[in-house]
């Protein structure tokens, strides 16, 4: 594992990871390494009006996501963005942005996934206090698929203003707009085009420097691809281990409406977080994987002494098949004891323990992993 990151005034990287190397007793599945990665790059290349950024994040998701995770069910999804960002007065008052992305997405096994993508986006801001930001939106994206013959290029066009206001308390934001997607091939059976309303909206409320309390709900499309490059986090620390995501990991755009919550309290010796959500997804070139589901996430940390810290983390994902007549959940617990040895040196030992449930017969799985981290850190 590793954490990587570096700040100055022309470049800022910052880049986390893990590559695990398994070995398999038997015949039954071939030895891999499994690697997770988020990475984030930021060159400006003339001060306050030209940077260059690129983005990647490599995960470790199901090739069968009806089926639990195992080693024959696993395949590692990369997604890389690189491209311009052109700084601009727009007006009197108005700072205006113009980015151009290029995108590549591939998937180990799932080679319907296989695209490559042109994104356009234009936004111009305003400040209207000191505390009130305004912006417009304007962003374009056309998708084009290795293979058209199992995947539909499409083009899509999203619209939308945003208001944010940061107080000292509360920080809220709202999104409101428009989004549109056109296939470039007609699907028997399928639209060839769809409209519907973006909408995000978070309320962050601070009472005092320990407590946090967070709300955010969302309507929006979106895909395997873009949640990847949005859920970049190069803040994150070393990952504890490669974990398997739940993704479906296709071409098909997705209708995603989503609730989200989270309280944390932080202390000097004590942190714990809880995080209950909804979802409901709907596909738009096939509907066996529209779901509902709803899940929460528990994590707490202690520190006992200055060098000794112990932590834990437990989560619930429940997911309903609306077409498959079927319901999954799935259970994840986690407990370490960290020793921070000196400023440089750190070990852990760690036990994870997974549990797969279903009303399909024969999913059903159970997997524990014990393990030992030894961490060197240069400063």
């Amino acid at each position: 594992g590793f954490d990587v990151s570096h700040d100055t005034s022309r470049l800022r990287l910052g880049m986390t990871g893990r590559a695990e190397y398994r070995d398999y007793r038997d015949d039954r599945f071939d030895d891999t390494v499994d690697a997770t990665m988020d990475a984030r790059l930021g060159w400006s290349i003339v001060p306050e009006r030209l940077d260059f950024v690129a983005e990647d994040r490599l995960t470790l998701q199901p090739v069968d996501t009806l089926a639990p995770d195992s080693p024959g069910n696993r395949q590692q999804v990369n997604v890389l963005s690189a491209g311009p960002s052109l700084r601009f007065r727009w007006g009197g008052h108005w700072d205006g942005v113009a980015d151009l992305r290029w995108v590549r997405s591939t998937a180990e096994i799932s080679d319907e996934f296989n695209s490559k993508r042109l994104d356009l986006g234009l936004r111009a801001t305003r400040a209207l206090t000191t505390t009130t930001d305004l912006s417009f939106h304007l962003q374009g994206q056309r998708v084009t698929f290795d293979d058209e013959a199992i995947a539909r290029d499409y083009d899509r066009y999203d619209v939308f203003a945003r208001l944010s206001r940061r107080l000292a308390r509360v920080d809220t934001a709202i999104d409101l707009g428009w989004s549109r997607l056109g296939y470039r091939r007609d699907l028997p059976g399928f639209a060839s085009s769809r409209s519907d309303p973006l909408l995000r909206a978070e309320v962050a409320w601070r009472p005092n420097e320990s407590h946090r309390l967070m709300v955010r709900g969302s309507s929006l499309f979106s895909d395997v691809a873009e949640d990847a490059l949005t859920g970049i986090d190069v803040d994150g620390g070393i990952p504890g281990g490669v974990v398997s995501g739940n993704t479906v990991v296709n071409a098909s755009p997705f209708l995603e409406r989503r609730l989200d919550t989270e309280y944390s309290y932080t202390s000097t010796r004590w942190s714990v977080s809880v995080s209950p959500f909804a979802t409901r997804l709907r596909y738009s070139d096939t509907d066996a994987f529209d779901q509902d589901g709803w899940g929460v996430g528990l994590e707490g940390m202690w520190r006992m002494r200055r060098t000794l810290t112990l932590g834990g983390a437990a989560s619930l994902d429940h997911n309903r098949y609306l077409n498959l007549d079927r319901e999954d959940e799935t259970r994840r617990y986690t407990v370490y004891l960290r020793y921070d040895r000196a400023r440089h040196w750190s070990a852990s030992l760690g036990w994870t323990r997974y549990e797969r449930s279903s009303n399909a017969p024969g999913v059903d799985a159970q997997q524990d992993v014990f393990g030992f981290t030894l961490t060197w850190r240069n400063r």
